[in-house]
């Protein structure tokens, strides 16, 4: 049996939210997409005939969703996938809260590069990290998403870190895409033409980063520029965009995640130079 072209997607929570825009707006264009506000709308619909084959709680606070909630859609939608969208508020969740079970998580700032992964995996029918048994462990779950295959390409990667250790792992992921890198090493600026992508190792973009971002951007251009923040914020990841970066991961970084932006800006061909 095909797998559809779209899916039906149920997303709950307050989506009108500046940090779930992105979620919502890659959401409607990947299926037909119904929103509610509460889990008690959810089960109405669901009861009215809703059919969603995947179910995202956008949760913007820890605990805005009780387990027990969770639980009753579950039941009420027993062949839908499961997927928790979180907000900047349930960062520290996994260390001082109770995480719903068996539900795979995708920060907001996660999106571009894993949630949108996995929403196109599930509608090409492809098992994934949203596709294991609500029973699997964390580490079965990142096992499921490792990638198996990997296009490799040629070109120059510039990497700006201050840290050895940060560059020596960038490096070799970089090589493990087929790329040559260079490292810029922020406080000392060094000019370096021909990159076809760049990764620049950054903070909370204080004590110059914003500048050192935008000095690197404007120097690799037309490369895109993939930025490495700590726990960014919405406003965190507008600056570092207007400062030129192409995409924002934050840390600590999945290799996962960084495989699928490389790949993503390198496609492109403002990345590439064509």
């Amino acid at each position: 049996m095909p797998h559809p072209a779209t899916l039906s997607i149920l997303l709950i929570g307050n989506t009108d939210r500046a940090e779930f825009a992105e979620a919502r707006a890659a959401l409607a264009a990947s299926g037909e997409l119904t929103c509610v506000r509460e889990t008690g709308t959810a089960e109405e619909s669901l009861l009215a005939g809703l059919d969603p084959e995947l179910i995202v709680f956008a949760q913007a606070y820890p605990g805005e969703f009780s387990h027990d909630e969770v639980d009753r859609l579950r039941r009420r939608a027993p062949l839908a996938r499961l997927a928790g969208l979180l907000g900047s508020w349930c960062e520290g969740e996994m260390r001082t809260g109770k995480p719903w079970p068996g539900v795979p998580r995708v920060y907001w700032h996660q999106w571009p590069s894993r949630g949108q992964r996995q929403v196109r995996q599930l509608r090409q029918g492809r098992p994934s990290a949203w596709t294991t048994p609500i029973t699997a462990t964390e580490e079965e779950r990142l096992l499921a998403d490792a990638r198996r295959t990997s296009e490799r390409r040629q070109g120059l990667a510039a990497v700006a870190t201050r840290r050895a250790e940060m560059h020596d792992w960038l490096a070799e992921a970089c090589r493990s895409r087929g790329l040559a890198t260079a490292w810029l090493w922020p406080p000392r600026p060094t000019r370096i033409g021909g990159a076809t992508l760049g990764i620049f190792d950054g903070g909370d973009l204080r004590h110059g980063e914003e500048e050192q971002l935008r000095q690197m951007a404007a120097m690799l251009r037309p490369a895109g520029v993939i930025a490495l923040l700590d726990f960014p914020r919405l406003e965190d990841t507008h600056r570092a965009l207007a400062a030129g970066a192409a995409a924002v991961l934050a840390k600590p970084v999945f290799l996962d995640d960084l495989a699928w932006e490389m790949d993503r800006l390198m496609a492109q061909p403002t990345a590439t130079g064509q």
